[in-house]
This record gives structure tokens, sequence and C-alpha cells, in this order.
């Protein structure tokens, strides 16, 4: 039954990694460390002052105190967690056991600071690791390395004394009202709530699908979830990571883009359809053309857009995606998606989501915007699909990419941290900088990227629930799902430019 309904389905020009009446679900397990990263929590108290309270709750205790439980209560104050259950209790601070639940602050501010733990530091670079102090426990570094051991939904921050507003994506938040959006159930299932999207153009209107299938301008591929891998061999040659990525690929199922090299060394065996072959030259195209075989999607340079009616002729069958790195407008792009020469394009960022255009360097999520405000202009965007990439390093971006909006997303350093791979100094450039070459077990680093997308997946759910939607392709561009920080400011405080 589900072959005949692949079939059917391919039959007029849609390639789905899952049947539509198929529940996507990943099946998770804790999966250790490979190294012990350091607790990122660094308690601090002040020791008089504690001393006195012990004091004050022994008095008042009275003869409850030479109860054994009593004691424990005592003098393990103020932490439920055991940080400072130690013989000497606060005064030697066993930090390893701190959560970062801020309770002890917010208990006892003039007792209890929780800052950044030194050894921390020494893991990422300046976009994985916050500057403040009391942003710690939201370290996207920690919070990857979490979701990719235990497969789970980060809850931390009670007691947050931050700031609640940043750069880049911490300069919007969703908007998730219950009360206007009755919730639809999030993770526990009750109501399914779909996260599949369709790669590659869709026909114009349902009329014309015949005509575009018989022009094989109408081509698409079903991922069931809105992300997808970027390559990382500029950033890491190592063959078991780049094994442990494809074995992830596989099981979600969903796409992982990678250079014909790159993807030459792999010795494991592998549904080769979800490779994206990255052509960044002629030889490039030449050495596809020789593997024989027709990949569900291409990406390709703009340097070589002179080969797309070769591409076109070659791979009839495969979507092609435009892959830009910067750009001086985009006019050229709404011109070849006018003559249906492309079928979409990745908008990729440098690792910490600057991106390039016309000399000018703008956050990954606003030249989402604007390129996807373009093509709604032109009144194409129905037809066309938009990948950002680059930057987006936690759960919560991918909404918020969408809503700016793309539809889906692709991850790299995200990648490297889930394998707990090093970063050799400032991991900014896409063509110079590197990762420590470190060999992993391929079962291991599968089955913690399989955990950093459930998790992920999770969450989306999360929010689109919260948000009253069944299906994520409703999210795509809705910013009315959003607050931006400094439109809130302007609102509040009128004109901004004497702060």
């Amino acid at each position: 039954m589900s072959e005949s309904i692949k079939e059917n389905l391919t039959k007029i020009g849609i390639t789905p990694l899952i049947l539509p009446h198929e529940k996507f679900h990943l099946k998770t397990r804790t999966v250790e460390d490979r190294k012990k990263i350091p607790n990122p929590y660094y308690p601090k108290i002040k020791k008089l002052k504690l001393i006195t309270m012990i004091t004050k709750e022994s008095l008042k205790a009275g003869l409850k105190f030479f109860t054994k439980e009593e004691r424990k209560v005592i003098f393990s104050r103020p932490c439920i967690y055991g940080v400072f259950g130690g013989p000497l209790g606060g005064l030697a601070p066993r930090r390893e056991y701190c959560t970062g639940c801020m309770r002890c602050v917010l208990e006892y501010p003039n007792i209890c600071t929780v800052d950044r733990n030194p050894e921390f530091l020494k893991f990422g670079d300046s976009y994985w690791i916050p500057k403040a102090p009391s942003t710690a426990y939201s370290s996207p570094m920690y919070v990857v390395n979490y979701e990719a051991k235990t497969g789970k939904i980060p809850i931390k921050g009670m007691g947050y004394k931050g700031a609640f507003a940043g750069d880049g994506w911490d300069s919007m938040w969703t908007d998730m009202s219950e009360i206007v959006r009755p919730t639809r159930d999030g993770v526990h299932g009750r109501e399914y709530i779909s996260t599949t999207i369709d790669l590659g153009r869709k026909a114009e209107f349902s009329a014309k699908i015949e005509q575009d299938i018989a022009k094989n301008s109408f081509r698409i591929v079903k991922i069931p979830v809105p992300i997808i891998f970027d390559t990382m061999s500029p950033l890491i040659k190592e063959v078991t990571v780049l094994q442990s990525i494809l074995l992830a690929s596989m099981q979600i199922p969903t796409l992982f883009i990678e250079t014909i090299d790159a993807f030459s060394k792999l010795k494991t065996s592998c549904d080769r359809r979800l490779w994206v072959p990255l052509l960044k030259s002629k030889n490039d195209f030449e050495k596809l053309i020789n593997l024989r075989y027709t990949p569900l999607m291409i990406e390709i340079n703009p340097e070589i857009e002179t080969l797309l009616p070769e591409i076109r002729e070659q791979f009839n069958k495969s979507i092609v995606f435009y892959r830009i790195t910067k750009s001086n407008n985009f006019d050229d792009i709404v011109e070849n998606f006018r003559e249906k020469i492309i079928d979409g394009v990745h908008i990729v960022s440098n690792y910490h989501g600057i991106f390039s255009k016309s000399g000018k360097k703008q956050f990954i999520k606003n030249v989402i915007y604007d390129l996807h405000s373009l093509l709604v202009n032109n009144s194409i965007r129905e037809e066309i699909t938009i990948i950002a990439g680059g930057g987006i390093t936690m759960a919560e971006h991918v909404p918020k990419a969408i809503i700016m909006g793309a539809d889906a997303i692709s991850i790299d350093t995200s990648v490297a941290v889930a394998l707990q791979l090093e970063f050799v100094g400032e991991v900014i450039n896409r063509d110079h900088d590197q990762l420590k070459e470190e060999k992993i077990d391929i079962s291991w680093g599968k089955k913690r990227l399989l955990n950093l997308i459930s998790s992920w997946h999770s969450q989306l759910i999360e929010i689109l629930s919260a948000m009253g939607m069944k299906d994520v392709r409703r999210l795509r561009g809705d910013i009315g799902r959003a607050m931006f920080h400094y439109e809130l400011e302007q609102e509040a405080f009128g004109d901004l430019e004497w702060r």
C-alpha cells in the first residue's frame, strides 16, 4: 500500500520522504557525552551571611536541631540540589551539582549569586558562549549538548535576572498566547501537528499542475521536518563525522548537502538520493554526471549559473537550488524564478549569522525577510522554496526563521557542538575556519544527531501548538506571530536616536 502511494505521488512530480498518513517520530535515548563538558554554572556564596542565616535557623529549630533530618535540611540551605550539602555546606560548594535553576538567587539574593564557570568558556566561540554571566545557563553550546545527550526539551530559568533581548535572533520573540489561540496539545500528541514541508517549485495554481508536470517544471520533495544538514567539509575533513551525518539523515529522513569530493570518501552504504550535491565548478558537474544517478536535489553556486541549461537537461527530475552566500541584490534571482530556471534559493550567512548584501552586513533573519517580501511583491512566493542557513544554533531559531519567511533551515555548527567537536579559535568564515580533527564513533554520532533533531522537532511542535497551528507551512512569513524588540521600544519610547 505504501509503495503504491509513493509511486502515484512520484508520477505527479512529488517525492515524499515520509508518507502523508505517517506521523513523524524519532525514538531517542540518552547518549552519554564523549567528553566531560564543565558545568557552566558557578555558584558563589557570601560565607559570613550564610553562617549567620544557618545560625538563626538552628536556634529557631530548637530541640529539632538534634534530629538528623532537621540538620540535613538546615546545612543544605539554600539549595535543594545539594550544591551546599557537602561536609562543609555552603562554605565549600559542590558546584558540579548546580542546575542553574536560580532558586538560591531568587530566595537569597543577598547571599547567593551564580556566575559563569571560567572553565566553560574554553569551549565554543563568542557566538556559542554568552557574554553576560547571568546568561550562563542559556548558553547555546550547553543547551545543544544537553539536547544531543538526552533528546529532551531543556527547561531552565527560574529566577533568571539577565537581559531578555539582544542581537540577532534574540531581538524577536514568538507570540504564543493560548488565550486567543487555544493549544493543540503539543508533544502529547492527542491532535496531530504536521511539520512536513515541500522543497522545490510548486504549481502557480491547481489548474496548471498537469501542464507543469508535462513540462517537468513541477518538482517537489517532501521532508518530515523543516531541517536539513548543510555541508561540513569546509570545517572538517574527518570521514567519521560525515558518516554520522549521513546515517542520521537516512533515519530521520531528511537531506544533507555535501561536496562531491567529500561524499566520495564515505564508505558507508546509504540511500544516495538523500545526498544533495553542491556544485561549485564545471568540474563538479562533470563528476556528478559520471556518478550516473539522479539526486533529488542539486545545489549550485551562482558562479556556474551559465551551466544551468545543461544541468536542467541532464537532471530534469532534480530540483535545483541557488546557494547564495553574498549578494548585491536579489533581482537576478527573481528573474531566474520567473523563467523557471531554478526551484529555490539557499541563503547562507557566515557561521555567526552575518550576510553581506550590497556591501552592507545584515543578520540572516533580516535577509530572509527581504527576499521573502521581494518574492511576495512579485507574486511568485508560493511557487518558490527558501532555505536559510548560518547562525541558526538553537531550536527556537527554527520557527523564528520560518516566521521571517523561510520554508526550511540548514544546520552546520550545531552538528559540531552536538558531536562535541572542539572549535579552533573563532569559527566564522566558511572558507578558512576549521574544527579540531577528531575521530568519533559513527553509531554514537548518529544517535546524538537523532536526539538533537528530535528535541528541536518537539520544541517546534510546542510552539505550533501554543499558536493553535496544525501545519508548520502556515507559519511561513506570518510576522504577526512575532514581536520585535526594536518596534516595541519605538512604540514605548518613540524616537530612539538619543539612546
